[in-house]
């Protein structure tokens, strides 16, 4: 079989991750990753290809092949649901634009859904969400994302008491996290207790601002985009998760896969994940205060 893998960008991250393992569980099949931002995720180019299975990780990949409402592929259309970003707007100002764009976006995901021969969503909440909310009508698949057990070799002491693993974006809730450290910094100070972040995105100077703004530049340092992100968060102690939305989240996969315990926010993904006090502990989501208590506590 021919599968076509659509996506926004060659980049690092859960998506790319998600792909990269859908190709290996697929190693007897013809395979091949097309990116939206170089305009190669068109109904024609995937004919041209003879795509028989296309398989859809963006939304703006699935609106360029959809973007004609009278064309679509020859092969069956998969859309794979990385968390539903629509959840973005009810964490902003409750403004006429804001509800504007958020009506928008609803109506145009309903539109492209039920384009598609399939959706396949990553946790229990975004299936819910599907259903209700967006009343879609396509077969709604749900498969969370899984990492095997990895073998850790016997190290020293982790540099850093908290790590964080993830783009820089709003929905990651970077700027909680620092708020939190923020709020607890002298007894973080006191105790030794510093943060590594591992990632990049467009928020990342955003929040190299705010740290130094609040006065915590000592307690945290940025490491950047890191090409093994699930060796070097060995370099922390606990990962932290403090997500606003998440779809199945690898960093958490992986921090747990690798025996380690993870302070995550209570969102749709990490809650699937994240079971206190088995592996880890949750606090409500974007709530500094109940985060700076457990950057305390744990």
């Amino acid at each position: 079989m021919k599968i076509a893998y659509l996506t926004d960008r060659d980049a690092l991250g859960g998506g790319g991750e998600y792909i990269r393992r859908q190709i290996a569980a697929h190693a007897a099949d013809e395979t091949r990753v097309f990116f939206a931002e170089k305009g190669e995720c068109t109904a024609a180019r995937m004919d041209a290809w003879g795509a028989e299975l296309v398989h859809v990780n963006h939304l703006k990949a699935l609106l360029q092949l959809l973007r004609n409402p009278l064309r679509r592929p020859r092969g069956r259309i998969v859309f794979v649901v990385h968390g539903i970003h629509w959840r973005k707007y009810g964490f902003l100002p409750k403004t006429a634009g804001n509800r504007l764009k958020r009506f928008l976006r609803l109506r145009l995901e309903r539109w492209l859904y039920a384009r598609v021969d399939e959706l396949v969503a990553l946790n229990r909440d975004d299936v819910e969400l599907l259903r209700t909310t967006y009343r879609v009508k396509v077969p709604i698949r749900l498969e969370p994302n899984t990492v095997a057990p990895m073998a850790v070799k016997p190290s020293e002491a982790p540099a850093f008491a908290f790590v964080a693993v993830a783009r820089f974006d709003f929905q990651k809730g970077h700027d909680t996290l620092l708020e939190a450290i923020a709020l607890a910094q002298d007894r973080l100070r006191a105790s030794g207790r510093r943060t590594l972040l591992i990632g990049d995105g467009e928020e990342l100077p955003a929040m190299k601002a705010l740290a130094e703004r609040r006065g915590i530049a000592d307690l945290v340092e940025f490491a950047g985009a890191l090409p093994n992100a699930a060796r070097e968060m060995r370099r922390g102690g606990i990962l932290v998760a403090p997500s606003r939305w998440e779809g199945s989240p690898y960093a958490v996969l992986e921090a747990l896969a690798q025996g380690m315990k993870v302070l995550a926010s209570d969102c749709p993904g990490n809650r699937d994940l994240v079971q206190p006090p088995t592996n880890g502990w949750l606090f409500p989501v974007d709530d500094v205060d109940a985060l700076a208590d457990l950057l305390v506590r744990v």
